[in-house]
């Protein structure tokens, strides 16, 4: 009975961990808010066994959003049952009902034959809730405590998500404004009624970007080891009550080696944290590699360093950034003895590499999480716009290498 009870959590906890991937990967994709709740609600109907769900919008000040379905379930197709999805007196019921589980009562279930449960959850953007998300059973649902947490995780996931489609779009707002061919007067006065928020939405993008890294790695780094830590929990539990302790043994020193890694992670999150863009380039990665060799006891070789160029501290950020990134892939990830570290000009360019003398790796063999983190320093040297390259030979070693044009870094 107790193995059977550790392989259903062993399973639960799989699942669970394969909604998280799925939910972030489809919110990092979408270009859209409509496409962010639709992807939320797929993801998390199908955790939840739901037979489908819906999204009612509160519709905003300034902003709209359609009535969303998601699922096969017949009254979900029904012209009859959309429209009343749609309806200001859905709306209004929606907006105002506290109950997050309900039966026929519910207004989306009066009515229909296949489903006579529903179950809530409110989404939220920007501190402000915009619509509720419900799901449809046709037997009434238990949902466990677990579920209940990927829920809140799902909501705070998309709240993030929504945030930053938004603040995208009001740049590209403004950019049009900027060019669209008006009288001069007339383009002035609109620039100006739209400069103070323009100006409010950049400096709230700078600290949405700071939380949505952040959040990536929190999910990446210490959700992943904590969720490892439980099913290991549970195995030790099964060999104790097998009294295997050779098995008990082995799983206490993975368990040992994941924490110190964490710890380690933790650590550098708060050094990279204390680190600001106006530091000097090159004092920074000396520092930078000085701080690296104490926490993993690696060596970083820094006589390459010759930089002279002064960046702006919007690029210095984004550098801090790849180049942090690019070190910690090399101690979770390289198994690497040394690491070189260069930074120098040439033809009107800086070169800033960071090579170490691991085990390589061949693309098709990246994780998932490691995606994220080459995806997010590609982002980052495209918005600055530098060159990024990454090569890699199983066996030979890995080199992240950034080339920033410094004609182009001096108009930023």
């Amino acid at each position: 009975m107790q193995n059977q009870s550790s392989e259903g959590e062993n399973e639960n906890i799989r699942r669970y961990l394969s909604a998280s991937f799925a939910l972030s990967g489809a919110l990092l994709e979408a270009h859209s808010e409509e496409a962010a709740i639709l992807a939320a609600m797929k993801v998390s109907a199908e955790l939840l066994g739901a037979d489908g769900s819906a999204f009612v919008p509160f519709n905003e000040w300034k902003h709209s959003m359609p009535a969303l379905k998601y699922g096969e379930a017949d009254f979900l197709q029904d012209a009859d049952w959309q429209e009343r999805l749609s309806a200001p007196a859905t709306r209004h019921a929606c907006r105002i009902c506290e109950k997050k589980q309900a039966g026929e009562e519910c207004i989306l279930l009066q009515g229909i034959g296949d489903a006579r449960n529903v179950f809530c959850v409110g989404l939220r953007c920007g501190g402000r809730e915009i619509g509720m998300v419900s799901y449809f059973f046709s037997a009434l649902p238990t949902i466990s405590a677990d579920q209940h947490q990927f829920l809140a995780e799902m909501v705070r996931l998309t709240d993030l998500a929504m945030d930053a489609l938004r603040t995208h779009a009001q740049e590209v707002e403004a950019t049009r404004l900027a060019h669209t061919p008006l009288d001069l007067k007339e383009k002035l006065i609109a620039l100006d009624a739209k400069n103070e928020e323009f100006l409010e939405q950049l400096e709230y993008k700078a600290i949405l970007d700071e939380r949505t890294r952040l959040a990536r790695e929190i999910h990446d780094g210490l959700a992943q080891t904590l969720a490892f830590l439980k099913l290991e929990a549970a195995r030790m539990q099964a060999y104790i009550s097998n009294g295997d302790v050779d098995a008990l043994s082995r799983t206490l020193q993975a368990c040992y080696q994941t924490l110190s890694d964490a710890y380690l992670d933790a650590r550098q999150a708060i050094d990279n944290l204390r680190r600001v863009p106006d530091e000097i380039l090159s004092d920074w990665l000396v520092l930078t590699a000085a701080e690296f060799t104490t926490l993993t006891g690696i060596e970083i070789d820094v006589s390459n360093i010759h930089l002279q160029h002064l960046f702006s501290p919007t690029v210095k950020a984004q550098l801090f950034r790849i180049v942090q990134e690019s070190l910690t892939n090399v101690r979770k990830h390289a198994q690497a003895c040394g690491v070189t570290l260069s930074a120098f000009e040439r033809d009107e360019a800086v070169i800033i590499e960071v090579r170490d003398n691991g085990r390589g790796f061949a693309p098709e063999e990246t994780q998932p999480a490691s995606q994220y983190g080459l995806r997010s320093m590609r982002e980052r040297a495209e918005s600055i716009g530098a060159d990024f390259q990454i090569i890699s030979t199983p066996g030979a070693g890995t080199r992240v290498r950034l080339r920033i044009p410094i004609r182009e870094k001096a108009s930023l």
